[in-house]
């Protein structure tokens, strides 16, 4: 029985924040139709710009994440009920996800304008 209630305890902690992983962040769908008139140097220096910020901005995710987490298991010891207001990282994350479909778009257009590497 004790096991059980160690077992409950640590999923419904691991469960209450909304908080993502930089690596859990879906790309959002970006349309290509503006990078198709970029040549190839162009859309080569926008994906190295959009990369870059991909990184840094992948690096505070994972921050925010290991800091919500943290301030939710404090949280869960010391006043349970103040857990399901911690707000997570979602605006970081919905940044990351839109840098991502920007990516996404800039290879396709990289694809469509027969771009080499």
């Amino acid at each position: 029985m004790k096991n059980f209630l160690l077992i409950l305890s640590l999923v419904i902690i691991a469960s209450c924040s909304s908080a993502q992983k930089a690596s859990e962040v879906n790309a959002s769908r970006v349309s290509v139709a503006p990078y198709l008139s970029m040549d190839c140097v162009a859309l080569a220096t926008e994906q190295n710009t959009l990369l870059r910020d991909a990184q840094a901005l992948g690096a505070q995710v994972d921050e925010e994440y290991s800091s919500d987490k943290a301030a939710e298991l404090v949280t869960w010891i010391l006043f349970a009920p103040a857990a399901f207001f911690i707000d997570g990282n979602a605006q970081s994350a919905a940044k990351l996800a839109s840098i991502k479909g920007q990516l996404e778009a800039v290879q396709e257009a990289q694809k469509i304008n027969e771009c080499s590497k």
